[in-house]
C-alpha cells in the first residue's frame, strides 16, 4: 500500500495557490486590461518579443495616359523586452503561525499577489503616460481635468486616425470628482446594456472608457489612449514556490513574474496631459 505525504501533494497545493494567486492578479489589475497582452506570442529561451509595425499606403488619382507612382511599405518592429523581474520573498517562522488566530499563510498569499499586481501596474503607468502628444490641464490652477482637456485629447487622436473603439481614459482618484462633473459623461452603474465594466472603469465620455487607477506618480496628470498604445508579455506565470529554513524551523515562501512592457508606434496612439506639459 503506498502512503501519500508532502512529496506527493505539494504540486497540486501549489498549483491551488497560483491558481488563487492568477485570479487575484485578474480582479485587481485596472491598467493591465487597458492594454495590449502579447504573451502568447512569447517562446521558449527569449528576451525579447518583435512586434510588427508598418507604414501605409496612400491611394492617388490614375491620370490618363500616365504611368502610376509604385509605393512601398517599410515593416519595422517594436521591441518588448523581458527584463522586469519581479520578487516577493517572506520567512513566516512556526510559532508565528501557530500562535495566530488567523491563516498567517493564506493571508500573507494575499498580500504576495496584491504587491505583485501593483508591481505590474506601476510598470503600465510607466509606459502609458509617456506619449508623443502632450497637452497642459487646463482648469483651476492648471490641476484639475476639464471637458476641454477630453476634447483635446480625443481630437488629436482622431487626427493621428487612431481607431475609435479600444480607447481608454486613465486618470487617478484625485482627478474623479472633476471627471463625474464633465458633460456627457455616462456613470457605468447608468450603462443600461451587457457590456461588461472592467476593473476601476467608473464610465464612459466621449469614446473613451474611463478608468480610475492609484498606479499613477503624480494627482496631477491623465493619459487617454487606445489599446495598442502599449504592450505586455509575461514569460513566466505567477510562480509560487514554498521551502522548509530549518536553521529558523520557518517556512519560505516565494512569488515571482517575469515580464515587460513597451510602448508602441512611437507614442502616436496615446496622449499624456498634467500641469506642466506643452503641446
Amino acid at each position: 500500500m503506498a502512503d501519500t505525504g508532502i512529496t506527493e501533494t505539494q504540486a497540486t497545493a501549489i498549483e491551488i495557490v497560483v491558481a488563487i494567486l492568477q485570479k487575484e492578479l485578474t480582479e485587481q489589475s485596472v491598467l493591465l486590461p487597458t492594454i495590449t497582452d502579447y504573451s502568447s506570442w512569447v517562446k521558449k529561451g527569449a528576451y525579447q518579443v518583435a512586434i510588427p509595425k508598418s507604414t501605409s499606403f496612400t491611394a492617388g488619382d490614375k491620370v490618363e495616359n500616365t504611368a502610376s507612382t509604385s509605393q512601398a511599405v517599410t515593416f519595422s518592429t517594436d521591441d518588448l523586452a523581458l527584463s522586469i523581474y519581479k520578487h516577493v520573498f517572506v520567512v513566516l517562522e512556526d510559532r508565528a503561525k501557530e500562535q495566530s488566530a488567523v491563516n498567517v499563510e493564506g493571508e500573507y498569499i494575499q498580500r504576495m499577489a496584491s504587491a505583485m499586481v501593483r508591481a505590474i501596474e506601476s510598470s503600465v503607468a510607466g509606459v502609458i503616460v509617456k506619449a508623443a502628444n502632450d497637452i497642459q490641464l487646463s482648469g483651476t490652477s492648471n490641476l484639475t481635468l476639464t471637458k476641454d482637456d477630453i476634447v483635446e485629447a480625443k481630437q488629436i487622436l482622431d487626427e493621428a486616425n487612431v481607431p475609435a473603439n479600444d480607447r481608454y481614459l486613465a486618470i487617478p482618484p484625485a482627478q474623479e470628482a472633476a471627471m463625474l462633473l464633465i458633460d456627457n459623461f455616462i456613470d457605468a452603474s447608468k450603462y443600461g446594456s451587457s457590456d461588461p465594466i472592467q476593473n476601476g472603469e467608473i464610465g464612459r465620455v466621449y469614446g473613451f472608457k474611463v478608468v480610475v487607477s492609484n498606479s499613477f506618480a503624480s494627482d496631477t496628470e491623465f493619459s487617454a489612449y487606445h489599446k495598442s498604445h502599449a504592450a505586455f508579455a509575461r514569460q513566466q506565470l505567477p510562480k509560487y514556490e514554498k521551502d522548509r529554513n530549518l536553521a529558523k524551523l520557518a517556512d519560505e515562501l516565494s512569488l515571482s513574474i517575469l515580464y515587460g512592457v513597451v510602448q508602441l508606434d512611437s507614442g502616436n496612439r496615446g496622449v499624456y496631459a498634467d500641469e506642466t506639459a506643452t503641446s
